[in-house]
């Protein structure tokens, strides 16, 4: 009986992760950019154009659930008109391991002439972590969007967020 218990927690965590990033889509519009993101998850209070965070809801993935995956906005002006996405990335992979411990890049990749996308793991608050991040450089600022899990979690939550990611637009 105990058995069947925890599998059925296990199916039901599954499915209400699966559903969060699976039901119908709100748009968070600011004047600078727009972004996709399921309707199930929240944004997070004082949400500005600088600085917003949408949270996502609680799992059953792992139990308990004491760590919340987010998607986070931010924007930040350059030093130059002539500093590059690839600058902007050096002086980030450069700065990250002063605040998340064994910081390792997964991958870095650019995807347009101003768009670089880095996936990292490390500690950070107590939990192992990896990060999505997406630097867009328009306009003397760099734009980043970041998608943060537990490392144990990441490989189920990023195939079903990814799309939500690649929604962010410059206007």
């Amino acid at each position: 009986m105990k058995k069947l218990f925890v599998v059925l927690i296990i199916i039901l965590g599954f499915n209400k992760a699966n559903a969060s990033l699976t039901d119908s889509i709100k748009v968070l519009d600011f004047k600078p950019y727009k972004i996709n993101y399921p309707s199930s998850w929240r944004l997070k209070a004082n949400c500005a154009a600088n600085e917003c965070t949408i949270l996502a809801p609680g799992d059953t993935l792992t139990w308990p659930d004491t760590y919340t995956e987010s998607i986070n906005l931010t924007f930040n002006p350059l030093p130059s008109a002539s500093y590059t996405v690839d600058k902007y990335t050096a002086f980030s992979i450069d700065y990250l391991p002063k605040v998340v411990k064994n910081f390792k890049v997964i991958e870095k990749k650019k995807l347009k002439s101003n768009v670089m996308r880095i996936t990292y793991t490390g500690e950070k608050d107590t939990f192992q972590q990896t990060w999505r991040q997406y630097f867009y450089v328009k306009s003397s600022k760099v734009y980043i969007v970041t998608f943060s899990a537990e490392s144990k979690k990441y490989n189920y939550y990023q195939p079903l967020i990814e799309s939500f990611l690649n929604s962010f637009t410059l206007k």
